[in-house]
């Protein structure tokens, strides 16, 4: 039987309004049937997504304070939803215990008592600061408590990640919890995953646990804090393998094929699956036919293996196994180089992998001059086209727990602002 605990956290973004062609019908990734996990809606605010067209309940937000008043006001106390979910980490937009709790008295109990509302707490985070204000907030509230217990949970560890829930219903153990926000934040895609996998996994067996949202369906990354390798949504609306996991798997389970990431400057761009085992030279060999193939075909010359960049960014790769993340080296470490970056999970042959991958974002690539359009999604692409790139060297490095980190140089470098690649 199926459990139908998980939220899909459709950041407003996703809906078309004005200046904002969103991606509405995105949404019809998600799975609205009786065998999917997929129990509710939410966006942190009051209205509703018109793409939903009521395919699951929505949880509407009184988020701020200005969600107290005016039209959205209106809105939550004319939400047909059984469930309102009240501030968003008050602790950080200065809302103090005392003021939330005179508006839970003022606004939010009638909502209760005259219309059959179930009610959420604020979520805090779950740092010192937000664990005192909930603590004062429930303590204010206690003979009038909310139905759920709402929490945000963000660490590299899932194990963490138990033991914080579990406390926080241990101090309020007769309310229902309601996760609102949950994710890995490390940057390496197994160990998200993994947090992922067991996370998941565990609050779908704890009757205690109503619901709970993973962060979160948005085309871009929310800010630095959040991990790329989080990622449910690409640039394009499309739910990456992660977000496919979330939806659909219940038990959720770590994927049989190995996957390779590949990242521009802070991007995650794609995912992909690790095939075929091969010798390196012959990984070598099909890595610089991948890019020669695909310079011919726009009538460009072809490039040469350097075995001297090579060696520049297999040494390269070897300091990114080192720190264990995704980082471009800067031009002065690389004068007259170019470069591309992409990690996989475990690799036999990650040069033609990483490869392939940066020359799928051909798709992506409309002749515009590099700086404009999305960047992010074409621009290893736009590297291995340049016209002027003239010799190629790929290297990589495996770290302690197996993830291999690759690296590829080109000279003369590309991607100068403002000019094209052919």
């Amino acid at each position: 039987m199926v459990i139908k605990k998980r939220q899909i956290l459709w950041d407003w973004t996703n809906t078309s309004g004005p200046g904002n062609p969103g991606v509405p019908d995105k949404i019809n990734q998600v799975p609205f049937d009786g065998n999917s996990p997929v129990a509710s809606v939410v966006n942190w605010n009051a209205w509703v997504p018109p793409e939903l067209k009521d395919r699951a309940p929505f949880r509407p937000m009184v988020r701020v304070l200005d969600s107290t008043k005016g039209n959205d006001w209106a809105t939550i106390q004319n939400s047909k939803y059984p469930i309102i979910l009240f501030f968003n980490e008050p602790e950080r937009s200065g809302i103090s215990p005392e003021q939330a709790r005179d508006i839970w008295y003022k606004q939010m109990l009638p909502l209760r008592k005259t219309k059959g509302k179930k009610l959420g707490s604020p979520a805090v985070a779950s740092d010192e600061n937000g664990r005192k204000w909930i603590e004062k907030f429930m303590s204010l509230v206690s003979s009038d408590p909310p139905d759920f217990l709402c929490l945000h949970y963000y660490s590299t560890n899932a194990d963490e990640a138990i033991k914080y829930i579990e406390n926080m219903h241990n101090k309020w153990p007769k309310l229902k919890v309601m996760v609102t926000e949950i994710a890995c934040i490390d940057r390496n895609y197994q160990s998200v995953l993994g947090f992922t996998v067991k996370i998941c996994n565990w609050m779908d067996t704890k009757d205690y646990i109503s619901e709970y949202g993973l962060f979160d369906f948005q085309r871009k990354v929310a800010d630095g804090f959040v991990s790329p390798a989080a990622q449910l949504m690409d640039a394009n609306g499309n739910f990456t393998e992660l977000g496919k996991m979330y939806v659909h798997q219940q038990p959720m389970k770590l994927p049989g094929k190995a996957t390779i990431a590949a990242v521009a400057e802070n991007n995650v761009l794609a995912v992909a699956e690790l095939s075929a085992s091969s010798a390196l030279t012959q990984d070598q060999q099909k890595a610089l036919n991948a890019h020669n193939d695909k310079r011919k075909a726009k009538g460009l010359k072809p490039l040469a293996w350097d075995n001297q960049l090579a060696k520049n960014a297999e040494e390269y790769a070897k300091h990114l196994a080192q720190i264990g993340k995704l980082q471009h080296s800067s031009g002065d470490q690389r004068p007259n180089q170019g470069e591309n970056l992409a990690m996989a999970s475990a690799s036999s042959t990650p040069l033609i992998m990483s490869a392939n991958m940066w020359l799928a974002e051909e798709k992506n690539y409309h002749g515009e001059p590099i700086g404009q359009g999305d960047f992010g999604s074409y621009g290893h692409y736009t590297q291995c086209m340049w016209k002027s790139t003239t010799k190629l060297g790929m290297g990589w490095a495996k770290d302690a727990k197996g993830s291999v980190y690759i690296v590829g140089r080109y000279s003369p470098p590309g991607n100068v602002t403002g000019q094209k690649p052919y």
